[in-house]
């Protein structure tokens, strides 16, 4: 369970945050001063320490340095009812992961925790694997892994499109941590469930008062990467600001405050095609000249079928681990439906099948009663060929004459294609009634 300590004055808020996040489902603890946090966290580690940066003796900000000291991995996140510019860039560039202002709702505040998290465990797996867990043996994907490598060495903007659930935010993350700024901050942005309000506070920020000012992502992210995610929901008004701060490297909140610079790398997501929804006039035509000087496409599962053992592979070791199961394999008949099924949800849809899976079996085989029933409305190939409403069985058949096609009946190759013994491919020749005569009429 994922370990909170809350560090605040103010017993009130302290109080009710602590109650929030354990309502949540994390382990919380409270400290109403700097150096009592200290003391508990001498003792034990917490995954997240989430601080008031004004107290009476011990400020957040020193509080952050002592604790790196003794738990670098810990992450610490600052809030404060004083929030400027210097201290949310001290605050960021002394080790906080990210900053918050008072007052703010528990909801982003969560969202933030969330994003803590799930950002550590890329970093984590960032240090045993070149690409960000990438997984790939397509010529496809090892083209975009070319892309990337040459990519994270520039400056430019990219963006990044195709189908959700491809990686495209694994793609990001492989962009920055193959960039110079690879220690520091890579922030991401949701723009297709806020609000133009919601946007503008994420990436911009609030500048409602000179006193409390509440800095966005690009001033948070300052020396790191930004990933703005479905950015053709991006509010026209704020497609604007981001042109603007594109082109000359800082933005203007309102008439009443100064031009703000920052530094940081812009990288843009999309399900869609913004060049059509540019050509259209859905989407400023000049921004996405400006955010497309590295395009990157990314294919849908269904287009690189041969990525799809080695994907199964890596999250069933994953899965497998996360629930304490000893799993050996998964059914060839499960491995071979996997190859002809459309993946509409792409690699995003596989990792949940298999962690569904390896959630409920209690056996160390994984078999087609533990694979839930799936849409069947869409075609499960390139060729768009008839895999309407098919059963478990049609698929398999269906791959089998579509292997021994593309091997010219050749068993040995086919069995081999399949990732099945020359055996077994006899065996569901016979299960499916597929005789020889049959095979070369097929051919």
């Amino acid at each position: 369970m994922t370990s909170i300590i809350v560090v605040d004055d103010e017993k009130t808020l302290r109080n009710n945050l602590s109650f929030y996040l354990r309502s949540q489902g994390y382990h919380v603890d409270t400290a109403e001063s700097g150096e009592e946090a200290l003391e508990k966290a001498k003792q034990k580690f917490y995954d997240i320490v989430i601080s008031d940066c004004r107290m009476a003796k011990m400020s957040g900000i020193k509080l952050m340095k002592e604790i790196k000291k003794i738990h670098p991995a810990s992450e610490i996140l600052l809030v404060t009812g004083y929030g400027n510019i210097p201290m949310a860039v001290e605050a960021i560039q002394g080790g906080a992961v990210d900053f918050i202002c008072k007052p703010f709702e528990y909801g982003s505040l969560l969202n933030r925790i969330e994003h803590i998290l799930h950002a550590r465990e890329h970093k984590v797996v960032a240090t045993e694997e070149r690409y960000d867990r990438i997984i790939t043996k397509s010529q496809k994907m090892k083209d975009v892994l070319d892309i990337i490598a040459k990519t994270g060495a520039t400056e430019v903007t990219v963006l990044i499109e195709g189908e959700s659930g491809t990686g495209k935010e694994l793609v990001a993350r492989a962009i920055h941590s193959r960039s110079k700024r690879k220690d520091m901050p890579f922030m991401v942005v949701e723009c297709s469930t806020a609000h133009e309000k919601e946007q503008q506070k994420e990436i911009f920020g609030e500048w409602e008062k000179e006193n409390n000012e509440c800095p966005g992502m690009i001033v948070r992210a300052n020396g790191g990467t930004i990933l703005i995610k479905n950015i053709e929901c991006l509010a026209p008004v704020l497609q604007t600001k981001l042109l603007r701060f594109i082109q000359d490297g800082y933005f203007t909140p309102s008439e009443k405050f100064k031009k703000i610079k920052s530094d940081v790398r812009i990288i843009c997501s999309s399900t869609k095609s913004l060049k059509r929804l540019a050509t259209t006039g859905s989407f400023r035509e000049d921004l996405f000249y400006a955010i497309n000087i590295m395009p990157i496409y990314i294919p849908p599962l269904r287009n690189r079928i041969a990525d799809i053992f080695p994907l199964v592979n890596y999250f069933l070791e994953k899965y497998a681990t996360k629930f304490e199961k000893d799993i050996k394999a998964i059914s060839p008949d499960v491995l071979a439906w996997m190859q002809t099924y459309y993946w509409p949800g792409n690699v995003a849809e596989l990792e949940n099948i298999i962690a569904r899976a390896c959630a409920l079996t209690t056996s160390e085989f994984i078999d087609e009663s533990l694979i839930f029933t799936l849409p069947k409305d869409r075609p499960a190939s390139d060729e768009g060929a008839g895999f309407l409403n098919v059963t478990l069985k049609e698929n398999q058949k269906t791959l089998i004459l579509k292997a021994l096609k593309q091997n010219q009946g050749n068993y040995s190759r086919t069995a081999q294609q399949l990732g099945i013994s020359r055996t077994t491919l006899w065996r569901r020749m016979k299960k499916f009634k597929i005789e020889e005569p049959s095979i070369k009429t097929k051919i």
